[in-house]
């Protein structure tokens, strides 16, 4: 993907364990609108969406790279990107800002836990373990109904997105081994250093899947505001697209005064 050297800034979206880009919906949608003249961009990691065949790294480092390949970064500089990443792929953004700082503009990080600052109970709520384990042994129906369950609190607004997301299950399969890839990847990641670049910490307070004190433990170590939605799931940007980009909207403003 090329730029001309006068485009505006990108913004990257980039999604957490086994998701790809079409699981943004409506929330990549509206982002569009907000901001018509930016390119906004979705990049799926390698074993994931249209990618699947593909191995996926077993780091998070390495999965900086790879996305950097995807975007041919070296075709914008010394322009940079803005990062707008959930859950695992916080990490990535995390990583990304450590590694190549002059390459990220600032970073919006939704429901995102790592080590050192949080401990793995919280990091993966371990009352869920008995659904996670189930995941791995349904049919592909099945699999996407439970993953709905742990992270949205709104199941009665997504029965159409469920079948959707169904339908891209079977197209693109995520392979067992890029399963474990991933997991192992986000399990081992550990932060080294506190983010060089401005960040926006967003979090559900009523996260099934991460506890909200992961959140809070970033916004503690990294002395940053936290703002938290009241009731949404872990999938913020499905259950309250809107509050999302509002609150982007706002990040982007001030930084701009």
């Amino acid at each position: 993907m090329k730029f001309q050297k006068d485009s505006p800034r990108p913004i990257v979206l980039i999604r957490g364990l086994l998701r790809e880009q079409r699981h943004w919906g409506d929330f990549r949608k509206q982002l569009c609108k907000q901001y018509p003249h930016r390119p906004v961009i979705c990049l799926d990691l390698a074993g994931n969406g249209a990618r699947f065949r593909v191995d996926s790294p077993s780091s998070i480092r390495k999965m900086v790279n790879d996305l950097r390949v995807q975007l041919r970064l070296e075709e914008i500089n010394p322009y940079s990107i803005d990062i707008v990443a959930i859950s695992m792929g916080g990490m990535i953004a995390i990583e990304w800002i450590t590694c190549y700082p002059n390459e990220v503009d600032s970073a919006v990080l939704i429901n995102t836990s790592t080590r050192p600052y949080s401990p793995f109970y919280q990091r993966l709520n371990w009352r869920q373990l008995p659904t996670i384990f189930k995941i791995f042994h349904s049919s592909p129906e099945r699999k996407e109904a439970l993953i709905l369950s742990l992270t949205s609190n709104n199941l009665h607004q997504h029965q159409g997105t469920l079948k959707d997301w169904v339908r891209w299950r079977e197209q693109y399969p995520v392979s067992s081994r890029n399963t474990l890839a991933q997991l192992q990847a986000a399990a081992r990641y550990r932060v080294r250093y506190s983010p060089t670049k401005p960040v926006l910490l967003l979090a559900s307070e009523q996260d099934q899947l991460v506890n909200v004190a992961c959140s809070k433990a970033l916004a503690a170590h990294w002395h940053l505001p936290l703002f938290l939605h009241p009731n949404a799931g872990h999938d913020l940007p499905l259950d309250e697209p809107e509050w999302v980009c509002e609150q982007i909207e706002a990040f982007f403003q001030q930084r701009a005064l």
